[in-house]
């Protein structure tokens, strides 16, 4: 991975902003000034040149400087090497908008490129800000992952053939930002997306399975309530379903079960949460939540506000250190990880009204009332009657479904808010985003086990249905499914054949994760548009002396 021109550039500006900060007085949280309950207090005196500053970075920094307080928190560590990789990512990312060294920039990419990961112990943390190991790992200090194995960072470092780097300036301030919690979301993004789309393809498979009346998706329908999100889903489960004998002229009944009626509403929620979610990291990705705030190249008259007298105290005129370059440095409480933490806790929520229409279709299969056909009779007409593989004697959820929606059930309630009294009462909140990501996470993987369920089903029905009628179409992506599907999950038990040592619940798992759901259909149908404008980047805004608002 190379660094851009304009992270190292942006990287640079605010270095050299900081570093012209102390020459000029400007007070500085956390650079010049002692952290939180300390934050009147005088750390850092004289210019950059003298004396008494290049003291303090060597009692900083040098070989003698303390090392406590860089491996934070308790417990294991977050198990999966690919968060600490995103959080890098991010890390790295972000340092465009930070007052980084050269140094520090690098290292994060060299962490990155060579395969060095920090090892992230999160319980504990409060979440304002994640206190990234980041910093740590890059002076040796710490664990960390390498080649898959956990070992002191300074040793990685050395096995990966990198150097601990000596820090600069602020380097050493560099840990309050949310880096972990944004690469866990944006991971999270990815996967949540296979698993909508691996719903929506096994809905499609329910809905051939079931024999249903295809027209609450119907354009008409569809149009009676505008909702952007729904209306694609409708719109993209008509697609997956292109070919189907759905569409011919066959009887059926004119209503389904409400589970099966009602899903494009609920599948809408769940991609319209899904869309958020992705937002919202996407602009907590490409911008900043550090404290202190420093914005090169913003100047008094920029916006009303900054021709205070208050606010001009953090002005920096500019100067030999900054290369003549001005700007503002503003103390803050940008780590506060919302809205990103909203919508990571409410996605579980519009997950569960979704699951909650799966299980419950799922248990309509076992009533010939909706399905009009008597799987065992069929399958007597063909000489094949008794179990079938993965499901009971005549299709439906079984038990296994119900006790996974009893474990996905408690993660749809929020955690309550929280206050804290940190600090003599400087660090007053808290918002626990590992804990809440830790929720999301857990209940994706328990909807993707109801979805195996949900899929061994529909498989059995879609076979009942071609016994039925054996010149029944299903659609080019329902059709690959099964017969991927039954490559793992035979339709038919042989029951003269030594037990599996895998079971078709386990197999069906294995199936999904191991196979992309974008592998059997790529999507035809374009979301709705992203809001205009696009999505943000941290610019400033730029408003008239007389305070209305101005263009970007």
């Amino acid at each position: 991975m190379a660094t851009s021109a304009g992270l190292r550039e942006g990287a640079a500006a605010s270095f050299g902003l900081i570093l012209e900060a102390q020459a000029e007085g400007v007070p500085v949280y956390l650079f010049n000034r002692n952290p939180g309950s300390g934050r009147e207090i005088v750390s850092l005196k004289g210019d950059p040149d003298s004396p008494e500053f290049k003291a303090e970075m060597e009692r900083r920094y040098g070989s003698a400087a303390p090392t406590h307080g860089e491996n934070l928190g308790f417990g294991d560590d977050i198990a999966s090497e690919d968060v600490g990789r995103a959080m890098l990512a991010v890390d790295l990312n972000n340092m465009r908008y930070l007052a980084a060294s050269p140094g520090f920039v690098q290292g994060i990419a060299d962490l990155l490129n060579h395969g060095v990961t920090p090892a992230v112990r999160w319980r504990g943390a409060l979440g304002e800000s994640d206190f990234v190991p980041t910093g740590a790992v890059l002076r040796g200090h710490g664990f960390a992952y390498y080649q898959g194995v956990r070992m002191k960072a300074a040793e990685a470092l050395a096995r990966a053939g990198l150097k601990p780097i000596t820090f600069q300036v602020a380097d050493g301030n560099l840990v309050t930002t949310s880096a972990l919690t944004t690469g866990f979301a944006a991971l999270l993004v990815y996967d949540l997306r296979n698993l909508i789309e691996w719903h929506d393809l096994i809905w499609a498979m329910d809905l051939n399975a079931m024999n249903s009346s295809i027209a609450p998706l119907a354009m008409p329908v569809q149009a009676t309530r505008p909702f952007a999100w729904a209306n694609f889903a409708a719109a993209r489960e008509l697609d997956i379903l292109k070919g189907s004998y759905l569409f011919d002229g066959e009887y059926r009944v004119i209503q389904d079960p409400e589970s099966l009626r009602a899903t494009v509403w609920r599948d809408g929620g769940v991609w319209q949460a899904w869309a958020r979610l992705r937002d919202s990291t996407l602009i907590q990705m490409n911008s900043t939540d550090h404290n202190p705030t420093v914005r090169p190249d913003v100047a008094p008259g920029d916006s009303w506000e900054l021709a205070t007298p208050q606010l001009l105290k953090y002005y920096v005129k500019g100067g030999k250190f900054s290369n003549g370059r001005h700007g503002f440095i503003f103390s803050n409480a940008d780590w506060d990880p919302y809205p990103l933490a909203d919508d990571v806790e409410a996605f579980p929520i519009a997950l569960n009204n979704l699951m909650v229409a799966v299980v419950q279709r799922m248990h309509r299969f076992e009533d010939t009332f909706f399905t009009v056909t008597d799987a065992q009779k069929v399958l007597a007409a063909h000489g094949g009657a008794g179990a079938t593989s993965g499901v009971g004697t005549n299709g439906g959820g079984g038990a296994l479904a119900d006790a996974l929606w009893q474990e996905l059930k408690p993660l749809a309630n929020p955690i309550p808010p929280d206050g804290v009294a940190a600090d003599r009462g400087t660090d007053d909140l808290d918002a626990v985003p590992m804990l809440k990501l830790m929720r999301l996470r857990q209940a994706m993987d328990i909807s993707m086990d109801i979805l195996g369920q949900d899929l061994l089903n529909a498989a059995f029905w879609m076979d009942i249905r071609t016994l039925e009628k054996p010149d029944r179409s299903f659609g080019d992506a329902p059709t690959a499914v099964l017969r991927g599907l039954r490559q793992l999950v035979p339709f038919h038990r042989d029951p003269g054949a030594p037990i599996p040592d895998v079971t078709p619940d386990e197999s069906v798992g294995r199936f999904m994760r191991g196979h992309p759901a974008a592998r059997f259909y790529a999507g035809a149908v374009g979301q709705p548009p992203a809001p205009d404008p696009a999505i943000p980047i941290a610019e400033p805004l730029r408003r008239p002396p007389g305070g209305g608002a101005g263009a970007h």
